[in-house]
């Protein structure tokens, strides 16, 4: 009686079943990693914008005021009232120092940058010319967030801290109230179209995937999309022309007023 001889080969069809579940698990995998990797990036910009949020509502309650327009303009190299001037002016006062809270490390443009030879700034501030660092300037360094400045003269600054009004947001954000995809020339969003993230002047900070009607106007309380009718004397940080960055503040109300 002849005994029983193990099988030592795969025919071809098991092999091909073999080879479809590893690729479905790796599939599964590739997503489950890559999607703990935007929950970390995710949880990281959300930290930088309260960060940010905190440190102009500090700002404000220090000083009395939030920032101006003539401090900006004073503290940049070329005269300009951006994010990066906003953002040295916080550096001169000791709130924010570190550059990485401006540019996450995830974004694309931040990325380009670091590989270009135009040399990633170490720092915002420059005592010595009390100036915009040079590197750091606005029209040479990209930023991820975009800015809310809030200048009312007849507006309660106490009130302004504890409320819903935009403080910071993540860079891509239109007037229709959807993000722009990665690709976009000059304006593109940091998390594309998939949406962005909005942090609020009482330390709140939420993810969106659009804002369409989200926010209440200002002036007339009616709903928006548009993010900077929800803040009083809104700047025009959402440029429809696509002219300039986004991270550019151009002041659009009428009754504009310099503490």
């Amino acid at each position: 009686m002849k005994g029983f001889r193990s099988k030592t080969s795969f025919s071809l069809a098991e092999l091909m079943v073999a080879i479809a579940i590893m690729a479905i698990f790796g599939m599964l995998s590739y997503r489950a990693v890559r999607s703990a990797i935007n929950r970390v990036h995710r949880a990281k910009a959300a930290n930088n914008l309260r960060t940010i949020a905190h440190a102009h509502a500090q700002f404000i309650s220090d000083f009395g005021h939030p920032i101006t327009f003539s401090e900006m303009e004073n503290i940049s190299i070329n005269g300009l009232s951006d994010v990066n001037s906003f953002a040295a002016v916080l550096a001169k006062y000791g709130y924010i120092e570190d550059v990485s809270i401006w540019a996450w490390d995830f974004d694309y443009k931040i990325k380009a940058y670091k590989k270009s030879s135009l040399g990633f700034p170490s720092k915002i501030y420059d005592k010595s010319t009390d100036k915009v660092q040079g590197n750091f300037q606005g029209g040479k360094f990209p930023l991820s967030v975009v800015c809310g400045i809030v200048r009312c003269p007849n507006l309660d600054y106490k009130t302004l801290l504890k409320g819903k009004f935009p403080a910071a947001y993540s860079r891509g954000l239109q007037s229709n109230g959807y993000w722009l995809e990665s690709s976009a020339k000059d304006r593109g969003g940091v998390f594309g179209r998939k949406g962005g993230l909005i942090a609020y002047y009482d330390g709140t900070v939420e993810w969106c995937e659009n804002v369409v009607n989200k926010f209440v106007n200002y002036l007339n309380q009616r709903k928006t999309s548009h993010i900077c009718e929800a803040i009083p004397n809104a700047h025009n940080s959402i440029q429809e022309d696509g002219e300039m960055p986004s991270n550019f503040l151009d002041w659009t109300g009428s009754d504009a007023c310099d503490l």
